[in-house]
């Protein structure tokens, strides 16, 4: 491709100037509307993630509460013995003075 210096530049705008104010400026509505219909041609669909995301929500709440029960009813070691609110009320009610009958 050629370079051209601004002196040939500057020649041949001088030379063919009549030709540069005849040309007309593209309307506007014309112009936005040649250009959207180019973008729609490239943009096939408009995707929408929320579906999936509302999925994955749904999804990520059903696990965790399944592995907090599966956990604490099989894998936690000491299922079986006394739970610390259990421990604290013995303790209470041995504090409590004794009533007699």
């Amino acid at each position: 491709m050629r370079r051209f210096d601004e002196n040939e530049l500057e020649h041949f705008f001088r030379k063919h100037r009549n030709e540069f104010d005849d040309a007309s400026a593209p309307n506007d509505d014309s112009h936005f509307d040649k250009f959207m219909q180019k973008l729609n041609l490239r943009i096939k669909e408009y995707v929408s993630i929320l579906p999936h995301l509302v999925k994955l929500a749904i999804i990520t709440v059903i696990i965790f509460v399944a592995s907090i029960i599966i956990w604490n009813n099989y894998i936690r070691k000491d299922r079986n013995e006394v739970t610390l609110g259990a421990k604290i009320s013995m303790v209470i009610d041995k504090l409590k003075p004794q009533q007699y009958h």
